[in-house]
Order: structure tokens, then C-alpha cells, then sequence
């Protein structure tokens, strides 16, 4: 299994997301237009709902930077992590195809669906901008673990991912918003 993916970040942020859970809430609202970022932005509860049902987790405004981010299950990488700069948790993720993309926004500002549903096969002809990590199919509570200074890796900035598996996805409060959370690592 695939637990780490190296991104260089062409935009000031980056995404998650189930490439299957994210074609097939497109589909649900018909939309066909290939700028998803701005079908967000422009509706902003369709956006929400996107966030709040886990099919996206927005992890922005973040610098333009190289950043590995990498799944926080296995004994080997918890061992030697310096302390987390931040913590964020509760965030919902739905999984359904086994395969988690992390991209910088160009993948929802330039949407392909057909690269992304074939997201392995086509691995190899990807931009250094997005890649994947395994996680098993589910329901789960996100903790987004941001950390500087780290060892062993392609880069000193990462962001740890903690799976924590649900019987229903978390709740984000109303009054909560994705903007609320700083995800920055590079410029503090």
C-alpha cells in the first residue's frame, strides 16, 4: 500500500479527494463544466455540502511549496515525526475507491475525470502536483497534522493524515468554515 505522496504545490493550496465520490457528486448535480474550484466558490453551499459529505478536504491558502503528505498508521513514520506545528481534526472523509488523491487546486481548476478515475494506470504520466496515498475504503474522522522540520523525506514540510474510521461522518458546525483552519507550514 501506498502511504506517502510527494506534491510541488503550482497553487496556493492543495486537495483531497476520492476521485469516483467526487465524478459522482458532480454527476448527482450535472455539472460538466472542468473549473469544479470555481463551481465551489460560486455556489458556496454546494461547496459546503461537498466538504461536509467528505468528498473534498481543501487544505488552503497554503504557499507554493514541495510537501510530502503521508498516512499516520504505520509504527514506523510515528516514530520519528517531530511535533505537530498544528492539529486539525473532525474533518469528514468518505473513501469508496481505495484511492486518495492529494493535488494543488489545478486539479479542480482544470478538471479531468478521466486521468483521475484512472488515477493509477496513469500515475506515471502525472505532474509532480498531485499524487495518491492508499486508504482503505470507509468512513472516516480527518486529523490533519502539519509538521516542519522533517527528516528522511524529500522535503522538511508535511502534512500527516490520521484515519479514524465512523459510523456516520462528522458534523462541521455551522458557524465553521474550511477558511477558519490554517494549514501554512512554509511561511511562519
Amino acid at each position: 500500500m501506498k502511504k506517502s505522496a510527494c506534491v510541488k504545490l503550482y497553487c496556493p493550496g492543495m486537495v483531497l479527494f476520492d476521485p469516483v465520490q467526487l465524478v459522482a457528486l458532480m454527476a448527482k448535480r450535472g455539472t460538466t463544466d472542468t473549473n469544479i474550484f470555481d463551481v465551489f466558490v460560486n455556489d458556496e453551499v454546494f461547496g459546503r455540502q461537498a466538504i461536509e459529505q467528505g468528498v473534498v478536504c481543501p487544505i488552503y491558502p497554503i504557499s507554493e511549496h514541495h510537501y510530502i503528505v503521508f498516512v499516520e498508521d504505520s509504527a514506523e513514520s510515528l516514530g520519528c515525526l517531530p511535533e505537530p506545528v498544528f492539529v486539525h481534526s473532525g474533518l469528514p472523509k468518505m473513501v469508496s475507491s481505495g484511492v486518495l488523491v492529494v493535488s494543488d487546486l489545478n486539479a479542480l481548476l482544470d478538471w479531468d475525470a478521466r486521468f483521475f478515475l484512472n488515477y493509477k494506470a496513469e500515475h506515471c504520466s502525472r505532474l509532480p502536483n498531485n499524487d495518491y496515498v492508499d486508504v482503505k475504503p470507509g468512513l472516516y474522522s480527518l486529523s490533519v497534522k502539519g509538521y516542519a522540520g522533517l527528516r528522511g523525506h524529500e522535503t522538511a514540510f508535511g502534512y500527516g493524515l490520521e484515519f479514524t474510521s465512523v459510523q456516520s461522518l462528522p458534523k462541521i458546525s455551522d458557524d465553521a468554515s474550511m477558511s477558519n483552519f490554517d494549514f501554512e507550514l512554509v511561511a511562519r
